[in-house]
């Protein structure tokens, strides 16, 4: 009887639940300042990316680390101030692929 429903339990879960993440980060290269590009440049909500389309820079020690978009879709957001202390992988912006 233990058997017959061990082997009922594990048809019912025997199919993995799936879901689709359509949102996505875009994280920081390296740790430093964080330095939006001017409005001309990139306008960040509602903007349009592609992969590799520069979002900002990272300022360290004099140089500047381009953060690039790996991703196409949306930007939602920028999730960093300004001149914000930044770590490396820390996310920056969220982009949606909708």
């Amino acid at each position: 009887m233990l058997d017959s429903a061990i082997a009922a339990n594990e048809t019912v879960f025997a199919v993995p639940e799936t879901t689709t993440m359509l949102e996505r980060v875009v994280v920081a290269p390296c740790s430093g300042r964080f330095a939006p590009l001017s409005p001309e440049d990139f306008s960040t909500e509602g903007e349009w990316v592609e992969p590799g389309q520069v979002l900002a820079e990272i300022a360290k020690g004099g140089k500047r680390e381009p953060v690039r978009s790996p991703f196409r879709g949306w930007v939602m957001g920028m999730l960093a101030l300004p001149g914000q202390p930044v770590h490396q992988g820390e996310a920056l912006f969220w982009v949606s692929g909708r």
